[in-house]
């Protein structure tokens, strides 16, 4: 293949991308270029963008078409003319592939040497701190490799496309110009073929022309299986276009088919069909073209190699030799002959290509912005290699001249390491602490944390050696005690001072009294008579005199005497304690009362229970249901004719309620007495009544204060209850 027909291929291949598809590609500018290659007379009918070609062909490619002269149209063409089409996946169309691929397989070319100057080649880097000992300077040939794929999409239609991938000899894609999002240094494929000539064959001693020299076999078919992957997925993303133009023509057939064999099978009557026989079949006749249907528009594809070409490109290569005067690089320039453009050394941190070379101190090449400099041996040192901060000072050092810390993994200035008097690693400042007690520096990591608090409320570090283990507490401290009952060293949490002799005794020879503030050690305590547990002291029954400890005995909530469990009454209702010496049970059922929840009657002073309880209706105070008469009134106000005193009520202490205060001066009053409470019964001539309850055990508070209606007053003089 000549370079002509390698451009045929490079013009018709599509411009494709992950974001975007470019448009298909133009036939008829194919066309043109395919029949003028082969030297044959191209006319156009009319002046239209598309319009009829006429073409006069050759000898060559009259055998081949089967006429001299083709009319060539590239929209619908009408049958019986002369005009044929071309068009994917028409027959003239298919004829020109077949020729190029017979023709075409391969193609040897080579680009002009337009840059013969090698001056440049010396200016293309800028030493920093080196210079150019050595040079040699070679003249070379690298090949591009051109991969024309044609690439076949098959449904209910037929499409076709040529694609075209470029590899360097690494196997590396290079762009095209054209393609979306590119850089401006693509590939331009037409200037390439139009400035590339064939390479003429090599002859033998005899004038017989030698076989071309191609890469070796192997590499050429890694090569081509790099270029089939970007073939393939070219193709897969136009399939995502190709496939949503194929659906809704498939949902259209289909709908058409179930659409006519519905009405089919509705017009089957039951009559004309008792066995189900037509029915079934036209369902299965249904079922058997929708599969064909499906399948006839299922997208297939088929990527095949049209055609490819090696493309030789003059290269001039300078190998530089830098030095120092310590250490020496070599460093390769390369200039592209065609081009011109010039490939400078890659730096060895980053792998970007640079201009301003700097040699570091292991021989390594970098560029400006990767040089570091160590602060010890002020050498340049590439940011691959790298300096760190010393844990200790802060300082950058490099390997040589720093040293790794086995604590934290950091490389230390050489005076901030020393070896742990402990484990014998070498250790920067920074991991190394002394002991709070000795002052011993060594590693973190074999120091503990004293148990015992500071002043401060820190916890210091201390280390192995004077530590000592608590037998209390099981923790590390140097705060540490003598027992004075046992003898034993326990840490400073672990000692308590005792509350009466004051020594400093530790676990398990003092205990805690019941509020668990208060310490005794156990020469102080003494032995609960009752629950045999060791106590500061005891005391005494106030009714049985026995000794207990404070817990064994509990205080009468009504005399305020300690009882021991013997002498001692629990109600579980109201959980409140007396001793049995002033236990209270109901006068009437004998059922055992709380005396502080319910206190005695106000007259007869006996306790009762909380079903033997009445009210009465004129003072409003509760007592035993003995005490109130059936016509409601309790005994002392029933006998208020009989026991009645007058008084002057505004000269008793209860007149500085302000309720009492009201009523006093409107009625003449009578005052009535019994265990607890006074009870005033005020009249005046409307046969009103007022009364006042005054609480003799509450302090003489006032309980009650009120106006009696006339009513009341009717039923006191007719005794109705």
């Amino acid at each position: 293949m000549t370079t002509r027909q390698a451009s045929l291929g490079a013009k018709s291949r599509p411009v494709a991308g992950p974001a975007e598809m470019a448009a298909p590609p133009d036939l008829r500018t194919f066309t043109i270029d395919f029949f003028t290659f082969f030297q044959a007379t191209v006319r156009p009918l009319d002046k239209r963008k598309q319009g009829v070609l006429e073409v006069d062909l050759p000898a060559e490619l009259v055998e081949h078409f089967g006429k001299p002269q083709l009319r060539l149209a590239f929209h619908q063409v009408s049958p019986g003319s002369d005009v044929e089409l071309v068009a994917h996946g028409s027959r003239l169309f298919d004829r020109m592939v077949a020729l190029l691929e017979r023709r075409g397989a391969l193609t040897l070319l080579a680009l002009p040497n337009r840059h013969p100057n090698s001056e440049m080649l010396l200016q293309a880097i800028r030493p920093v701190n080196t210079s150019i000992t050595g040079l040699k300077l070679q003249e070379q040939t690298r090949s591009l490799f051109v991969f024309n794929w044609r690439i076949t999409y098959r449904a209910d239609d037929k499409r076709e496309e040529l694609y075209t991938v470029v590899l360097d000899e690494r196997g590396e894609r290079l762009p095209l110009r054209g393609e979306p999002h590119t850089d401006p240094d693509a590939v331009d494929l037409d200037a390439l073929f139009a400035d590339a000539h064939p390479v003429p064959p090599e002859t033998d001693a005899e004038g017989r022309a030698l076989p071309a020299k191609l890469p070796p076999m192997t590499h050429l078919v890694r090569l081509a299986e790099t270029a089939r992957k970007y073939a393939i997925y070219h193709a897969d993303l136009r399939c995502v276009g190709h496939e949503a133009e194929i659906m809704p023509r498939l949902y259209t057939t289909l709908n058409r088919l179930t659409t006519y064999y519905g009405q089919q099978i509705q017009e089957v009557y039951e009559s004309h069909d008792p066995t189900g026989e037509k029915r079934e079949a036209l369902e299965q006749d249904l079922a058997r073209k929708i599969a064909e249907e499906v399948e006839n528009h299922r997208l297939r594809v088929q990527v095949t190699l049209f055609s490819y070409a090696v493309v030789q490109t003059p290269v001039a290569v300078a190998d530089l030799v830098l030095s120092d005067g310590k250490r020496e690089a070599t460093v390769q320039v390369v200039r592209n002959r065609y081009t011109g453009a010039i490939q400078g050394p890659a730096c060895s941190a980053c792998g970007r290509e640079t201009t301003t070379v700097a040699l570091d101190r292991f021989g390594h090449l970098c560029c400006d912005d990767c040089i570091e400099q160590c602060s010890t041996c002020q050498e340049i040192i590439c940011a691959e290699c790298g300096v760190e901060p010393c844990p200790a000072c802060g300082q950058a050092n490099c390997s040589a001249c720093g040293q790794l810390c086995w604590a934290c993994g950091g490389r230390a200035c050489a005076e901030h390491v020393r070896a742990c008097p402990v484990c014998g690693d070498s250790v920067c400042l920074a991991c190394q602490t002394a002991c709070a007690h000795c002052g011993t520096v060594q590693c973190r990591s074999h120091l503990r944390a004293d148990g015992v608090a500071a002043a401060d409320g820190s916890h210091p570090l201390i280390c192995a050696a004077c530590a000592v283990r608590c037998p209390g507490c099981q923790q590390y401290s140097v705060q540490m005690g003598v027992c004075s009952a046992s003898g034993q060293r326990f840490c400073a949490n672990c000692l308590a001072t005792c509350e009466s002799c004051g020594r400093r005794v530790g676990p398990g020879f003092y205990e805690r009294d019941a509020a668990g503030k208060r310490v005794y050690c156990h020469s102080c305590l003494v032995e609960c008579p009752s629950c045999h547990k060791l106590t500061p002291g005891t005391i005494h029954c106030g009714r049985c005199g026995r000794e207990a400890c404070r817990a064994c005995t509990t205080l009468c909530q009504v005399c305020r005497r300690p009882c021991c469990t013997e002498h001692l009454l629990r109600y579980a209702d109201c959980k409140h304690s007396v001793c049995d010496e002033h236990g209270a049970r109901c006068v009437y059922c004998n059922e055992p009362v709380c005396p502080i929840c319910w206190e005695a009657c106000g007259i007869c002073e006996q306790h009762h229970c909380g079903s033997h309880v009445a009210l009465c209706r004129r003072c409003e105070q509760t007592y035993c249901s003995g005490c109130v008469r059936e016509s409601g009134l309790c005994q002392t106000c029933a006998g208020l004719e009989r026991d009645g005193v007058e008084v002057t009520l505004t000269r008793e202490p209860c007149m500085a309620d302000e309720r009492v205060a009201a009523l006093a001066p409107h009625y003449r009053w009578r005052r009535l007495s019994n265990a607890r409470y006074l009870i005033f019964v005020g009249e005046n001539s409307f046969l009103s009544r007022a009364v006042v309850v005054v609480d003799k055990i509450g302090g003489g508070r006032v309980a009650t204060a009120r106006r009696l209606s006339a009513i009341d007053r009717l039923r006191d003089q007719f005794g109705l209850g």
